[in-house]
């Protein structure tokens, strides 16, 4: 019984250091550009690396910066995009997009991979991110009248630390979490999951300093993150800032494809105007 207790400590101990060690590889999963869907068009140099990326609707007075999953490779939105704005037709019939009355063709939206995704030089961090990303926005804004901002999963954090730090038209989170922590205390509860985790991504202690109207656009069976961590981001919201969409039938990863998602994301602009 004695060796058994201290088997069970041992395999214990051995996990949570593998999980300290190995975290940022499971949070960041970076994935190789993809040219199929339009060569890159845009360069920024931030923070001394050079980020490469997509212009969807260029030359626009407004602009939209979208910050992807920690899996995503955001140039699968290029179709999605290309709708919303109306810069191209080809594909629609394809796709499983609404009929709109009302497009964005006044935004230019930047499609910016993060650094080590995209074939972009560097290694992701939480810092190296939040730094990037309000790098990259003091570059686009003095190009447009005004920019908003997109963030879907762990792009929500960075979505709503730029949000925090810099005047925003609008922001839109999909699939947000109030924290990166609390996502990885449900996974991980038998862990010290405060003391291991170095990238926290606290979105929730940002939002009173955020005064951009917010869209939240929930997916309905989500099972990556919980309702209850997207619900405790949104009660920290005063009500007439936040306006809520859930996807009816929706998953975590293929939120796209449904109709009311695109609608959504034009409504976060149409209403608050």
């Amino acid at each position: 019984m004695k060796s058994l207790l201290w088997l069970v400590i041992i395999v214990y101990l051995v996990s949570a250091v593998m999980l300290s060690v190995f975290q940022r590889k499971m949070l960041y999963f970076p994935q190789p550009a993809m040219s199929m869907l339009g060569e890159k068009n845009s360069r920024f140099t931030v923070n001394g690396v050079t980020l490469s990326g997509w212009v969807i609707n260029p030359g626009q007075p407004e602009a939209l910066i979208y910050y992807g999953g920690n899996a995503e490779a955001i140039e699968l939105t290029i179709p999605f995009f290309r709708f919303l704005t109306g810069f191209t037709r080809q594909m629609e019939w394809a796709l499983p997009f609404p009929p709109l009355s009302e497009r964005l063709t006044h935004v230019s939206v930047y499609l910016i991979p993060y650094r080590g995704y995209g074939d972009n030089p560097g290694h992701p961090t939480e810092q190296h991110l939040y730094r990037d990303a309000v790098a990259l926005f003091d570059q686009i804004a003095p190009r447009h009248q005004s920019v908003s901002l997109m963030g879907r999963s762990l792009g929500s954090g960075v979505a709503t630390y730029v949000a925090a730090a810099r005047p925003v038209e609008h922001l839109v989170l999909v699939t947000p979490f109030d924290s990166i922590e609390r996502v990885a205390r449900d996974f991980y509860w038998m862990f010290p999951v405060s003391l291991l985790l170095k990238d926290k991504f606290a979105s929730v202690a940002r939002v009173e300093a955020i005064t951009a109207p917010t869209t939240v656009i929930i997916a309905e069976h989500d099972q990556i993150i919980s309702r209850a961590r997207t619900d405790a981001l949104i009660t920290h919201f005063p009500l007439r800032q936040v306006a809520v969409f859930v996807i009816a039938g929706a998953e975590h990863n293929n939120l796209q494809l449904f109709p009311d998602y695109a609608t959504a994301v034009i409504s976060a602009f149409l209403s608050r105007t």
